[in-house]
């Protein structure tokens, strides 16, 4: 078997699992998840030797307590940690009982997003409709969707209030929603929920329980286990650059928060300059050679973007840094994975997959047929190594695309040329 066939065969073999994760996922097989604590309150200083024993709160939606004992030593810090939102080892799957939401069609949904910029959120949506149009063609003779109305926020709280209420009077069935911040959305969310809208949340959580059901991989887990790969390369210590997303978005504040449990622990290791890049290059681009011209001694980077990442290279590249010196923490974008290789990258990525918005459409339609869904659902953010990224490249399709998706290629080369 040539080298070539042996990537196609990786590749199909990664996406018969992403697709098996997909059905899995829409009946709530994701029991036993590994979940990381994280970050939740100012670490105090221990004077003497003693045991400390703290109740920890999840954040919501949905609230898990559990009693931690520590073993803490003289001169050490301690810091208040909570569980990932919804460690279902503590937290037992809570089914939805759907049937007061039970309609005949055809339906109409509503999809409410809160920035469209991102190539990623481009696909998430591509990969939501399609999976609504496959849908609506699963029961012959019968039409399931009347009509798909999709508005998008433009990164706007206040506009996206205004869109869930236009969603509402406009009479839509069910509701998909990517919140534009777990504080602010949260009020309209139970706005929608309390007039008998059933709510989705496919990719990110608000401060409510007042939402019919959640999916999304573990965003703590993919800053957490991001963190813990950099530090391990720096064998504890060393300057970093740090890249966020954007400020107060759910995705934002809980990789953040996974991120700092591991670095935290390591008093050697500095963060030196962290700005937020807006999961967009040409801004990230920005920042980075900001970045690296009033930084110029570091030692690795930690992105919780890949797009953030392509533009943190490029900046290095430009400045005549030598990439492949420079543990970097990032995630699955194809021109990232594409830099890895050519420039021997030392690198990890995580992945928040694209085809979560395929979960929310099959969610959306088991609530219209009055069928059971799990409330909270969240499975393992993906890990890749830079040797990974042999496979997960894909070298014939545009630097925009994001490797987990499971959109054609021709599709994917119309999107972006």
């Amino acid at each position: 078997m040539t080298t070539s066939e042996e990537k196609q065969v990786d590749r199909r073999s990664w996406l018969k699992v992403l697709g098996g994760t997909v059905v899995g996922l829409a009946v709530g097989a994701a029991a036993g998840y590994f979940a990381k604590p994280t970050v939740t309150a100012p670490a105090t200083t221990v004077t003497a030797t003693k045991e400390v024993t703290k109740t920890v709160t999840a954040g919501a939606p949905g609230t898990v307590t559990k009693t931690v004992t520590q073993t803490v030593t003289a001169g050490a810090t301690t810091t208040a940690t909570m569980l990932s939102p919804f460690d279902i080892r503590t937290n037992p799957a809570e089914w939805v009982d759907t049937k007061r939401y039970r309609k005949d069609p055809p339906w109409v949904i509503g999809i409410s997003t809160h920035h469209m910029a991102p190539s990623w959120m481009k696909i998430f949506l591509k990969e939501l409709l399609c999976e609504i149009d496959a849908l609506d063609k699963s029961e012959p003779g019968v039409k399931l969707v009347e009509k798909v109305i999709h508005v998008d926020a433009g990164g706007e709280i206040e506009k996206q209030i205004s869109d869930i209420r236009d969603l509402i009077a406009a009479g839509v069935d069910v509701l998909i929603v990517d919140p534009a911040s777990p504080e602010g959305s949260a009020p309209i969310i139970e706005e929608a929920y309390d007039a008998g809208v059933p709510i989705v949340l496919p990719k990110n959580y608000v401060n409510t329980p007042k939402y019919t059901c959640y999916s999304n991989n573990d965003e703590v887990q993919f800053g957490y286990s991001t963190a813990e790969w950099l530090v391990n390369q720096l064998k504890g210590k060393g300057k970093i650059l740090v890249l966020r997303g954007i400020p107060g978005y759910g995705v934002d504040i809980q990789r953040y928060a996974g991120f700092r449990m591991v670095v935290d622990k390591y008093p050697k290791i500095e963060i030196i300059a962290e700005e937020y890049g807006y999961w967009d290059y040409t801004r990230a681009k920005k920042i980075a050679a900001d970045m690296i011209a009033s930084h110029p001694n570091f030692d690795g980077i930690w992105s919780m973007g890949g797009q953030m990442s392509a533009a943190m290279v490029d900046a290095m590249l430009e400045a005549g840094y030598d990439v492949s010196k420079y543990p970097h923490a990032g995630e699955d974008y194809n021109r990232f994975c594409k830099q890895i290789l050519k420039y021997n990258i030392p690198a990890c990525m995580s992945c928040k997959p694209v085809w979560e918005g395929r979960i929310g459409a099959r969610n959306a339609f088991d609530i219209l047929r009055g069928l059971p869904v799990r409330k909270n659902n969240v499975f393992p953010s993906p890990f890749f190594t830079a040797e990974d990224a042999k496979w997960l490249v894909r070298p014939d399709l545009p630097d925009q695309v994001w490797v987990s998706t499971t959109l054609p290629d021709a599709v994917l080369k119309e999107m972006f040329g």
